[in-house]
């Protein structure tokens, strides 16, 4: 059953992404999940926890990709992150749903020392999104 319901949200988020030109999402969570399963054991089990019991029914049941930007909201909750989406031409506006096709969602932290969680991004990001990967996420200057 568990493997069942695992395999109906992966395919639903994956349609999903793909219909708005999204590149898979899941990635940049993993690596959060990495760092935070290296940093703090115990709030990594929280996450799994909440993934497998809330946002895997909510994904294969729902609305797929708002479920999983909340459970990126979930992840980043002790960051005090805001979503924010980032166009083509660069402009960053808080998420109000539904997503734009090809949009960069990030949640950027209040901390400045955390970098930004990657929630959603095009496949083939436009110059000033991927400047934006770059400067944020990567923190390359070039």
């Amino acid at each position: 059953m568990e493997s069942e319901l695992r395999a109906r949200a992966e395919s639903r988020l994956e349609q999903a992404a793909a219909e708005l030109g999204l590149a898979d999402p899941r990635p940049p969570y993993r690596e959060r999940l990495r760092k935070l399963r290296e940093s703090d054991p115990e709030r990594f089990e929280a996450a799994i926890r909440h993934y497998e019991q809330v946002v895997l029914p909510a994904i294969a049941a729902g609305d797929a990709l708002q479920a999983w930007l909340d459970y990126g909201a979930f992840l980043t909750g002790l960051t005090r992150a805001e979503l924010m989406v980032v166009d083509a031409s660069g402009r960053a506006t808080k998420c109000v749903p539904p997503i734009a096709p090809r949009a960069l969602a990030l949640f950027v932290p209040a901390e400045t020392t955390v970098a930004p969680l990657v929630a959603l991004a095009p496949l083939e990001p436009s110059a000033a999104q991927q400047a934006t990967l770059d400067l944020l996420v990567h923190r390359q200057l070039s």
